[in-house]
């Protein structure tokens, strides 16, 4: 995880930019886009001191048989389809000088003898179409004469689907003087659409780039406006942006409403309990963006005609835009990650749709872990056939993450049942979370390599990456032993964290999960010992800075990662989402308390010259949070305000 020097922040922390004539060496990289019709993954860089761009579209909307997880169309756009600026007869020949990730779009700045050449390329936020503009200025004192290639309307794909034929269809425009001389000064314009739709459906009306690059910026805004972060650490401000983006930009307008999807070149109208209930979700709760909001909703909607009375395990995830699931990974925990998500979805954003139904699906989650909770294992703990990594690795008969995200969900679940008016129902799970915090500590506690940690399940001898988690849930009584084991050598490689010693397997997932419980059980042991709270706060800043310059201006950059080597490095979203939740869950250690109250800590990492909270939408109203010089101040959009010294966690109850 060694960061490079092509990559620099620019001074508003939104920005990524790549000197070339500075840093000339050849590097590609790609990077995920996202609008509400279609995906992109965009590959850009130097190759042979010239530059390189090349386009992989997807549309998830237009099926694909089979209709299955993967049955979005997707295509690579081949390279005779992209139109050929000439020069006086001859190809353009590109020299970059800049390559910038900017706005959610891929800008490259780049010269032929006196043109300056500027490509953007970015997703329609509200259409199928993959825009590019390519602006060419003439920066000589002669005229240049100019045209291009190709600008009929050409056929990229064309393929059968369950919704009749899909094509895929390659529209330009050219913007240009007619007689094709471009005089000193002047400027031409190229606007490239490739277009996604069934057959008897109109083309996208689409054909000005311009209009469509000022609604993607805007949509952009509209994504990385709330909780807009000022710590001073341009790495951590300009990383939380970026987070931001990615999480919010992966929705997608389906035949069943709006839904968060993983991306990555796989996973699109479809949602998981994991990516989407339990990381993604509780994230838009917070960020009061209504497709953000209503897409996790359908997320969690779209599970409930799997949950009846004869409480069997929830699909490992529901596919083609909600027409059909998959349950190829058998129990996963599927019902402790959306208990864990969606009862700090419904206490953040006080949304718990008609009829009150995701309170009854959080109450069926809860039924279904009780339930498995009475077995012959090992009553009090609930075994599940794997994990989230879908027995990739082995996970015993009862693993650590089933539990503690049923842990964790109880005890977010009990705050919920008691704004709902059910002190029993709040009772009961208040004890349940007990009995398994428990017998966490009789079954999985012990000794690691010589650390005072968590085995992952029984007759584990390798430390995992996940035996995190319980210190995501608060609690801290192996809290150091399992940071010196989560950022020793033994799970540590150049991907990234391990998520088993002795492997070469690096999921983020976990890594970011690490993060987020060191710094919660830093509050925790705050109150305990000063000195341990300081020192495990200090190991968990320092390895966040060092996350934070491998993703952001590494050799891959600018978000989270899903799997390596076997997802070769993806943007998947939902990672990006668990991100910013080691801001809010982290750093701030937020814990949901109703509707209208939460409680949070005031004590920063040191190397943090301040915090600033902008723009913040959550628990009924819009507030920004300020943490300097010992001091806290909330205040709120209809005038309310907070504050005090900084002494660890405090109480803000807006009803109050």
């Amino acid at each position: 995880m060694t960061p490079s020097n092509r990559w620099s922040i620019t001074s508003d922390c939104k920005a990524l930019h790549w000197d070339c004539e500075l840093y000339p060496a050849d590097h590609t990289d790609f990077i995920e886009m996202s609008g509400l019709y279609t995906s992109a993954i965009i590959t850009y860089g130097l190759s042979e001191g010239k530059l390189t761009l090349h386009r992989h579209s997807v549309f998830p909307m237009l099926r694909i048989f089979p209709n299955i997880t993967r049955g979005s169309l997707q295509c690579d756009i081949p390279a005779e389809l992209v139109p050929v600026v000439l020069v006086g007869g001859e190809a353009l020949t590109e020299y970059p000088a800049a390559i910038r990730l900017m706005n959610g779009a891929v800008s490259a700045t780049s010269y032929d003898g006196k043109l300056l050449v500027d490509h953007r390329i970015f997703p329609s936020a509200d259409k199928a179409a993959l825009c590019e503009l390519v602006e060419i200025q003439n920066c000589g004192d002669t005229p240049v004469r100019l045209s291009v290639t190709d600008t009929r309307t050409q056929i990229v794909c064309r393929t059968r689907g369950p919704m009749g034929v899909n094509l895929v269809e390659r529209t330009v425009l050219w913007r240009c003087p007619a007689d094709g001389l471009l005089p000193p000064d002047g400027k031409a314009s190229l606007h490239i659409f490739y277009t996604g739709r069934v057959a008897n459906e109109p083309r996208p009306a689409i054909t000005d780039a311009y209009a469509e690059y000022a609604k993607r910026t805007a949509r952009v805004e509209a994504i990385t406006a709330p909780l807009t972060l000022s710590t001073g650490n341009h790495i951590l401000d300009t990383l939380f942006h970026f987070a931001k983006l990615r999480a919010g930009e992966s929705i997608f307008r389906t035949r069943n409403g709006d839904i968060h999807c993983p991306g990555g070149g796989n996973y699109y109208a479809a949602v998981w309990c994991n990516d989407q209930a339990e990381y993604a979700g509780p994230w838009q709760a917070w960020t009061g963006d209504e497709i953000q909001l209503n897409a996790a909703y359908n997320g969690y909607a779209w599970y409930y005609p799997h949950m009846d009375d004869r409480y069997e395990p929830l699909p490992s995830s529901i596919i083609a835009e909600g027409m059909d699931f998959w349950n190829g990974a058998g129990d996963r925990g599927d019902a402790a990650m959306y208990l864990f998500g969606a009862s700090r979805y419904a206490l953040v954003s006080g949304r718990l749709g008609e009829g009150n139904a995701l309170w009854t699906a959080i109450k069926w989650c809860a039924e279904y872990c009780l339930r498995r909770m009475e077995n012959d294992l090992h009553p009090g703990l609930i075994p599940s056939d794997s994990d989230e990594l879908e027995g990739r690795l082995p996970t015993g008969k009862i693993n650590l993450s089933t539990n503690m995200l049923a842990l964790g969900g109880f005890q977010t679940a009990a705050a919920l049942a008691e704004e709902m008016g059910e002190p029993a129902t709040a009772e009961s799970y208040r004890k349940a979370a007990a009995t398994l915090e428990a017998e966490t500590e009789a079954y999985f506690a012990g000794e690691v390599h010589g650390f005072d940690t968590y085995k992952y399940y029984d007759g584990n001898t390798t430390l995992r990456s996940w035996i995190c988690l319980p210190l995501c849930m608060d609690i801290a009584t192996h809290a150091k032993g399992t940071a010196d084991a989560i950022t020793s050598p033994y799970l540590y490689g150049e991907a990234g964290q391990l998520s088993e010693e002795g492997t070469n397997v690096a999921w983020d997932r976990s890594t970011l999960y690490g993060l987020r419980g060191m710094l919660r059980a830093a509050v925790i042991l705050q109150e305990q010992s000063p000195e341990e709270g300081r020192a495990l706060r200090k190991i968990a800043a320092d390895y966040l800075m060092g996350y934070g310059q491998s993703r952001l201006l590494g050799d891959h950059v600018p978000y989270a990662i899903e799997a390596y080597p076997e997802g070769g490095k993806r943007h998947l979203s939902a990672e990006s989402a668990l991100l910013c939740q080691v801001v809010t869950e982290g750093i701030l250690a937020v814990k949901p308390l109703s509707f209208t109250s939460f409680s949070f800590n005031t004590v920063i990492p040191e190397s943090l010259p301040r915090f600033r909270l902008t723009n913040i939408r959550a628990f009924g109203e819009t507030f920004e949070l300020t943490i300097q010089d010992g001091l806290w101040n909330l205040t709120t959009k209809s005038g309310k305000q907070y504050g005090g010294h900084c002494q660890g966690r405090v109480t803000v109850n807006f009803a109050q």
